[in-house]
């Protein structure tokens, strides 16, 4: 009996919002809206639009650890931040951009959407991503 139910209490998490994200993401594209004309003078780099990715140096990698890092690269230009989940369809990132509270679109073993909102902003990016 101790080792079935050894056996049973070790089942591998694949259900969790966590178990679901783990790993390395391509990003195929981002579409970010919300940005004022202000914020584009400031910094060239904020504009609005949807921009196509793709390539195997742009991704997303949510990692295993207990630190529950991310890591981001663009272009060859990588960030390390955090994430944690709030909700089965919830979760934030802090990264580059700032603390960004994220909704689920859709989730599969092969694709994920979901929404992003810049904390104390107006700008909203839809991240697509596909493993």
């Amino acid at each position: 009996m101790l080792l079935t139910s050894t056996i049973f209490s070790c089942k591998k998490d694949t259900t969790s919002l966590k178990a679901q994200l783990l790993g390395r993401w391509t990003l195929n594209r981002v579409v970010t809206t919300g940005y004022t004309a202000e914020d584009t003078l400031k910094d060239p780099k904020k504009v609005n639009g949807d921009v196509k990715y793709g390539t195997t140096s742009d991704y997303v990698d949510y990692k295993p650890d207990n630190d529950d890092t991310i890591e981001l690269s663009l272009s060859g230009n990588r960030t390390i931040g955090s994430y944690s989940i709030i909700y089965s369809d919830q979760f934030t990132m802090s990264i580059n951009d700032g603390l960004n509270y994220c909704q689920i679109n859709s989730i599969s073993a092969g694709q994920l959407q979901f929404t992003a909102k810049i904390d104390k902003t107006n700008v909203t990016k839809v991240y697509y991503l596909s493993r």
